[in-house]
């Protein structure tokens, strides 16, 4: 008699997963995952822009509290465009200048419309009180989800929402 059968009581059965089984939770996940995606990225949208629209609410605050505190005595501003927007130091907004602080939108976001008093895509500071000299709303709208719209007050308050 062999010291072992090749199919006796003792051998173990194989663990593990049959191809169906695997095909069946692939599947699954497949669906799930097309059900949800339409939902959370509208909301990672919606977070794009509205992080791109509190980074221009900081630009806003930064180039207002340098005119407030005097910082090299200058002037200075913030720039949209559709794609981005720039903080800027002086009296008017030159694209070359080596000073600029360009903040590239993320994919998705845009910017439009601009609605800024004197029709212009400018925000500028000259004086220490902090007032802009143009005032009104500058829209981020990503590809789904809600605008979000950044309020320029006549006063030297901001607001996004």
């Amino acid at each position: 008699m062999p010291l072992h059968a090749p199919h006796s009581k003792l051998h173990a059965p194989d663990r593990g997963f049959t191809t169906l089984e695997l095909m069946v939770v692939i599947a699954a996940i497949a669906m799930v995952a097309a059900f949800a995606s339409p939902f959370l990225a509208g909301g990672l949208f919606r977070r794009d822009a509205s992080s791109s629209a509190a980074l221009a609410v900081d630009a806003l605050r930064e180039a207002q509290s340098a005119v407030m505190s005097g910082k090299n005595g200058a002037r200075y501003g913030v720039h949209f465009e559709a794609d981005r927007f720039v903080l800027f130091r002086g009296a008017a907004y030159a694209s070359g200048d080596s000073l600029n602080a360009v903040r590239l939108l993320d994919g998705g976001v845009r910017i439009g419309p601009i609605t800024l008093t004197g029709g212009g895509s400018d925000v500028h500071f000259s004086d220490r009180r902090g007032v802009p000299t143009e005032s009104g709303t500058v829209v981020f709208t990503a590809a789904a989800g809600s605008p979000i719209t950044v309020t320029v007050g006549a006063a030297g308050m901001f607001d996004a929402n």
